[in-house]
């Protein structure tokens, strides 16, 4: 036989009216919201704002020094935190202006420029994907064959008629330079 369940015990399982609003969560004022909103958008400011400083450069080619590597006008993201290497396509710092170039020679590299147009690396002919003849800067003051420093890179433009480069001022400091390529986009028609 079944016992019999009387109507205060099943009150008493049933939860209580007072219980069930005391659970939900207090009104949020406007001015808490905004703070919280300020708050969050502070902290992604902060963090692009590392990521550019500290990670990332970007800038835009300006002109046909890395032709045809880059454009005029390509947007270019490198990576800072990746020491350059030979031949790596790099963003450089000199004059006060973010430049291009590609990395020719690092520490201990002579460099020199035969009258026949050649790049000479260590005395080897350079090995290039496309072959500009390379000739010296007028009026420059780097004498050749040219030792590339320690804690420096010779940088020259993948467009070589275009000396504006190490040709011209000398070795770059690795300080300078803020990394390799990581992205380039083309950005025809703006």
């Amino acid at each position: 036989m079944k016992p019999k369940i009387k109507k205060e015990e099943i009150k008493e399982c049933l939860p209580d009216e007072n219980l069930e609003e005391s659970r939900q969560p207090p009104p949020v004022s406007t001015k808490h919201l905004a703070v919280n909103l300020l708050i969050r958008i502070s902290v992604i400011v902060v963090a692009v704002w590392l990521v550019f400083t500290f990670i990332l450069g970007i800038t835009i080619n300006y002109g046909n020094n890395m032709h045809p590597a880059v454009n005029d006008g390509d947007l270019i993201v490198s990576l800072k935190l990746q020491q350059p290497y030979l031949n790596a396509a790099v963003l450089y710092r000199h004059d006060g202006k973010i430049r291009t170039g590609r990395v020719v020679g690092l520490a201990g590299n002579v460099i020199d420029i035969t009258e026949n147009g050649e790049l000479l690396i260590d005395s080897a002919i350079a090995s290039e994907d496309i072959f500009y003849p390379t000739h010296k800067a007028e009026n420059s003051k780097i004498p050749f064959p040219y030792t590339v420093e320690e804690g420096k890179a010779f940088i020259l433009n993948d467009y070589r008629e275009n000396t504006d480069d190490s040709r011209s001022f000398g070795a770059v400091d690795l300080n300078d330079i803020d990394g390799p390529f990581l992205l380039t986009m083309r950005r025809r028609g703006f």
